[in-house]
Parts: structure tokens; sequence; C-alpha cells
């Protein structure tokens, strides 16, 4: 029975999502914010889903994370080297705030340093750039702004 039952709340999702925009309850914008708010995700724009795609090249070679012992050390566990954020840190939302301030203990002077390093061109910078203004976004509507 459970196999079934998850097949027809599927089919009814899909004939929802077919039918709704031919009656103008399509759901848009407000209700993600709304629907995703609670989970700290915002909506990202076309510019945002190809940076992310760019973001996604890290290969995991651990090139950046040469020479960051100490800053790691220094950060006392905020910063787990720029490997960690190029691999999670920037991929997940929820979690952009702690990104920022990890981000806040590399620099951008050395993340220069090390996108040339970097056998993928990640841009570093850009994951900052773009980390930094979620964890913005992801402050401001928890505090109603």
């Amino acid at each position: 029975m459970g196999r079934l039952h998850a097949l027809l709340i599927l089919a009814w999702a899909l004939v929802r999502s077919l039918v709704a925009p031919l009656f103008g309850s399509r759901r848009g914008l407000a209700d993600f914010r709304r629907s995703y708010a609670a989970d700290r995700l915002s909506p990202v724009t076309g510019d945002e889903r190809i940076l992310i795609a760019r973001l996604s090249g890290c290969i995991a070679c651990g090139l950046c994370d040469v020479g960051e012992g100490a800053a790691m050390v220094r950060s006392q566990g905020t910063y787990a080297g720029v490997m960690d954020l190029m691999l999670a840190a920037s991929r997940s939302m929820p979690d952009y705030d702690a990104a920022a301030r990890s981000f806040e203990c590399v620099g951008d002077e050395r993340l220069t340093e090390l996108e040339a390093r970097c056998p993928a061109r990640v841009p570093m910078r850009k994951a900052a750039e773009f980390v930094r203004a979620k964890a913005a976004e992801a402050s401001r509507l928890a505090t109603g702004g």
C-alpha cells in the first residue's frame, strides 16, 4: 500500500504542476520564499545558477590548502581550509553564515593567490562574494528585513 500511495502522490503533484499554469495558479517566487524561509534557502538568479555550476568544478586536489595551516589554527575551528569551503560550505545555503565567517579568515587577497594555483580554475573570490551575499540575504530574512 505504501508504494501505491507514494505513486498517487507523485502523480497528483505532476498533474498539479502541469495544470496550474493554465488556471493562473502558478506558484512563484513568493511561494518559494514562504516555503523555504524556515530552511534558510533563498532563490538564486540565472547568473547565480551558472556560477554555482562553475564552483562545482573543484576536484579536491588540496593545492589551495597548502600553506593554510597557520590560518586554520588561528581561526580556532572557524576555518578548515579553502578546499573545505569549495567542496562543502559554498554549496550548503543554510550554512552560508558560517561559510562567510570562514571566508573572512582567508581573505580576498589570499583567495586571489590561491585561484592562480587551482588546476580547475575555481573562481574562489566569486565563491566568497556569492556566499557573503547569500549569508546577508538569509540574515535579512531572519530578522524580517
